[in-house]
């Protein structure tokens, strides 16, 4: 049996945490509610959500500022940033901070449920190959798919979120050669297209730093003008 949907949410106005959760829960889903920022932080020590709801009005911080210490510190979880603050200029804000989506208050749960399941449909699940199982060595890094995380020889490890993992087990699968941005969504079965969204731009933009952090500035995945991107390095799989 699938196991239900976590989510939680940081929302400080409780009647609407427990509405939320009560129709949550007729969907079969999971809700955990966080009303300040340092009772979610305290939690995602241990766990973390599969989509988050966040509250742009919250005591003490911004909802903005929760999302950029959590991208900072590699939580990318899918953000859905909940807002009295509708205005086109407010959105484009909650957006351009990380938010992968954005719902202005008062909303209809219908509303809210689509979102999420929109949020859902967008991860990508990673296609069967016989490097999923397998752990990957480049450069002085060892990318394990399965746990979805990266290990320098250094001893520094870096957890992926789920498109991270797929777009670079993408890379990992064409080593030293030109990947186009349309191959690289086919390969990570993204819903996103690469020419007219960012989303695409912003996962390749925190992945290449994300290697730059490890390998200390290496830049391993490199543009090609037109063309796409290459993996520089080349990529074997580590024997038991």
């Amino acid at each position: 049996m699938a196991h239900p949907l976590e989510l939680w949410i940081l929302e400080d106005d409780l009647a609407l945490c427990r509405l939320i959760g009560e129709q949550c829960e007729r969907q079969g889903w999971h809700l955990q509610a966080f009303h300040h920022p340092r009772s979610m932080e305290a939690a995602l020590a241990e766990r973390s959500p599969e989509i988050l709801l966040l509250d742009q009005m919250l005591p003490e911080k911004c909802g903005t500022d929760v999302l950029a210490s959590l991208r900072n510190r590699n939580h990318h979880f899918p953000v859905l940033m909940i807002s009295a603050m509708g205005a086109p200029s407010d959105r484009v804000l909650g957006l351009e901070s990380g938010a992968n989506d954005y719902i202005s208050k008062p909303f209809l749960f219908r509303e809210l449920q689509l979102r999420i399941q929109n949020l859902i449909q967008k991860q990508p699940h990673t296609k069967p190959s016989s490097l999923t199982s397998a752990v990957l060595r480049f450069a002085n890094l060892r990318f394990d798919p399965g746990l979805q995380r990266i290990l320098a020889d250094q001893g520094d490890e870096i957890r992926l979120s789920r498109g991270e993992c797929n777009l670079l087990l993408a890379f990992c699968q064409q080593p030293e050669i030109v990947v186009s941005r349309q191959s690289l969504a086919q390969l990570t079965c993204s819903l996103v297209d690469p020419e007219r969204s960012r989303t695409f731009d912003v996962r390749i933009s925190r992945l290449r730093r994300i290697l730059r952090d490890l390998t200390g500035g290496e830049d391993l995945i490199r543009p090609v003008r037109g063309e796409g991107y290459r993996l520089e390095a080349p990529v074997f799989e580590e024997g038991p």
